[in-house]
């Protein structure tokens, strides 16, 4: 399953132009972001209408193997039924999410190697 012509590598492309921006806790806006907040403003901007919270978008969309994310993909960690942080794949193992321990929409190169990821990745959706 693939995203309609390309969508998936300009989703990616259209969050990279927003690494900087401030992370502010229930952020929905490029004002300041939350990590959910951030994801679902992406995802409108290509009209797909996704829930608010990280948990609650579980619901929006279906299962990615982690071995077969595309750029635009929605990457979930987190515990049980329970998502802590989501970001979207960027493709060659980076993501782009708001992190409230840099303070700011960032980069992260580091999602399906290193410690601290891949050990809390829960799962990936693709949205379409």
């Amino acid at each position: 399953s693939f995203y309609p012509a390309g969508v998936g590598q300009q989703l990616a492309t259209y969050a990279q132009g927003f690494a900087g921006y401030p992370y502010v806790y229930g952020g929905t806006t490029p004002s300041g972001f939350d990590c959910s907040g951030f994801v679902q403003y992406v995802y409108a901007h290509f009209g797909y209408s996704i829930h608010r919270t990280a948990t609650a978008q579980l619901q929006d969309g279906w299962y990615v193997s982690r071995d077969a994310l595309q750029p635009g993909d929605i990457i979930y960690f987190g515990y049980g039924s329970t998502a802590t942080h989501v970001g979207i794949y960027l493709g060659s193992g980076k993501m782009i999410d708001a992190g409230s321990s840099e303070g700011c929409v960032r980069i992260t190169k580091t999602v399906l190697s290193g410690k601290y990821w891949p050990s809390h990745f829960l799962m990936a959706y693709r949205v379409f």
